[in-house]
């Protein structure tokens, strides 16, 4: 799947300025905190807490072109102000529509009660405020929210991909936005989250820092899971003296728990 293609010009990349994204969003975000145009952290958290499920009836989609799929691709940012100075920052995740009005993201992206409110920046440029959440599972690790209607076509849902089937991931490692990387589907496994046992999967495209929330997306361009944490593994271990990194496992919320959590 090609990533970052202008529709009008096939063989012109589009071109991301990071610093162009973050300052943006950070202005726009501080122009509606300012106004007291947001729901605050501590309610949507609330919300959060409450674990709601929702059968939402989304309709059966198709996979679309990269260009689409990038635009229903957001920076989730939490919106924050720190300790050195009286103006908001905005600390970037990522997320993508369900709906023209529904975002997915991880559950510990919007469980963040330092922060004071969550931002949401599409590819075109807007910036909206989370409105309310719709589902949320700490279990699987998922949030669905609501934003103010986008226009914008929403990803379609897959089914489970088998081990060893390519993916791809678009995320913002590091407040590298829209950040194509590629693998496989590594394993299907059993850890622990909430407490309780779950299923999960495991990828071998990198992603990092502020990719939680990102789509996992199959050949067709279709969601398969979400990015969700990374484990690194070293040779080594003394004391807290961690040596001689090996490996780094990218662990994914698989997409049947998505379908699972909105009635799917």
């Amino acid at each position: 799947m090609r990533v970052g293609v202008q529709s009008s010009d096939a063989a012109k990349p589009a071109v991301i300025n990071d610093r162009a994204i973050i300052g943006q969003m950070t202005r726009e975000a501080t122009r509606m905190m300012d106004s007291d145009e947001t729901v605050s952290m501590k309610s949507l958290i609330e919300q959060l807490k409450k674990e709601p499920r929702a059968k939402l009836g989304l309709p059966e989609g198709k996979g679309g072109r990269a260009e689409d799929v990038q635009k229903a691709i957001a920076v989730v940012g939490g919106v924050y102000k720190c300790k050195r100075c009286t103006r908001w920052h905005v600390a970037p995740a990522s997320g993508f529509l369900i709906a023209e009005d529904l975002l997915v993201t991880n559950y510990h992206v919007v469980n963040q009660p330092e922060r004071s409110a969550l931002a949401v920046r599409m590819f075109d440029g807007r910036v909206f405020m989370v409105e309310s959440v719709v589902a949320a599972s700490e279990r699987y690790d998922l949030a669905v929210v609501r934003i103010p209607n986008t226009g914008i076509t929403p990803i379609a849902l897959g089914q489970a991909a088998p081990v060893g089937a390519k993916v791809d991931l678009i995320s913002h490692p590091n407040q590298n936005f829209y950040t194509l990387s590629e693998g496989r589907v590594a394993r299907y496994f059993i850890t622990k989250r909430d407490k309780k046992t779950v299923p999960a999967m495991a990828i071998t495209a990198d992603f990092g820092r502020g990719s939680s929330g990102a789509p996992v997306l199959n050949e067709a361009g279709e969601v398969v899971g979400i990015a969700a944490s990374t484990e690194s593994l070293y040779y080594t271990e003394d004391d807290g003296d961690q040596k001689n990194l090996q490996m780094v496992f990218k662990n994914c919320v698989p997409v049947s728990q998505l379908r699972e959590l909105i009635g799917g």
